[in-house]
């Protein structure tokens, strides 16, 4: 049976999520509908694109620490800034250039309408808390009060809204919204799946689920933390809507950690190999 894959953010150890794909393949088991937030979008929209796990695990396990552009000169004026008004308009610790240059180059400045196969990417307006869908069609979707759909924007300008974690990296403005993370609202976005015509929707969460974690120190881990906190209790209520929830249990790896991606990748890959019974049961073969 065709199934919908939802992956949820979760900055470095997005690359888990390419392990749960490798794994899947080996199995004959290949998502029809892919939905991503964050670190999940970035590894969807290659997905769909027509990347398969083996290209995306050379992809990542070539990046560093340096993928993250930290803003120096945005930073120090900032604080200047505010210690001489009072006020300031810095917005974020890393430009987010580098992703978005990288993301742009993979994913040949295709629209999303062009990906291959059904893509949703989630983002937040972050002026009036609308969560902002990215998707391939809006044939079967409506807008409303709470939720917009956007269908004519490149892929890799919504990858990069939706990596957009609030203060680490700057919102970016697309048709008039200053727009940041999808996992504010939606960290593992398993319902648009059915409402493109999903019936079996599988997820793989990748954020805080109550675990503690000791020796977050910077300002990039508080954040990050931050974001998976205020997201625990949503993506819990979220689970309900996917038929299956896998859990890497990859909570230990820190937003910098890029040399641990190896790592991720098989953590990934062996979470799907331990619930390959469940998640055969769930699709039907």
């Amino acid at each position: 049976m065709k199934f919908g894959l939802a992956l949820s953010g979760g900055a470095t150890r997005g690359a888990a999520h390419i392990g749960a794909l490798k794994a899947m393949a080996e199995e004959g088991m290949y998502p029809s509908w892919i939905s991503g937030t964050s670190a999940g979008s970035m590894v969807a929209a290659l997905y769909a694109c027509g990347y398969n796990a083996q290209e995306m695990e050379e992809i990542a396990v070539s990046l560093n620490k340096s993928i993250y552009d930290t803003d120096y000169p945005g930073i120090f004026f900032g604080i200047l800034q505010w210690i001489l008004t009072g006020d300031t308009n810095w917005d974020g610790v890393m430009r987010g250039r580098k992703l978005e240059s990288l993301m742009r180059k993979l994913t040949a400045e295709k629209y999303i309408w062009e990906s291959r196969l059904p893509l949703a990417i989630t983002s937040v307006d972050i002026n009036t808390g609308r969560t902002v869908f990215f998707v391939s069609s809006k044939e079967k979707l409506r807008d409303d009060n709470d939720v917009l759909y956007i269908d004519d924007v490149h892929i890799y300008k919504a990858v990069r809204a939706s990596i957009a974690i609030p203060v680490i990296f700057k919102p970016i403005v697309i048709q008039g919204m200053k727009l940041v993370d999808g996992g504010v609202t939606d960290n593992l976005p398993s319902d648009i799946l059915r409402k493109m015509g999903a019936d079996k929707v599988i997820g793989i969460n990748l954020g805080y689920s109550g675990q503690r974690r000791d020796e977050i120190s910077n300002i990039l881990e508080i954040g990050s933390q931050t974001i998976d906190i205020m997201s625990y209790r949503m993506t819990k209520l979220k689970t309900t809507k996917a038929d299956l929830v896998i859990n890497p249990h990859i909570y230990d790896v820190g937003m910098l950690e890029t040399h641990r991606i190896p790592e991720l990748i098989e953590r990934g890959y062996q979470a799907v190999k331990d619930n390959l019974y469940t998640i055969k049961r769930v699709i039907n073969i």
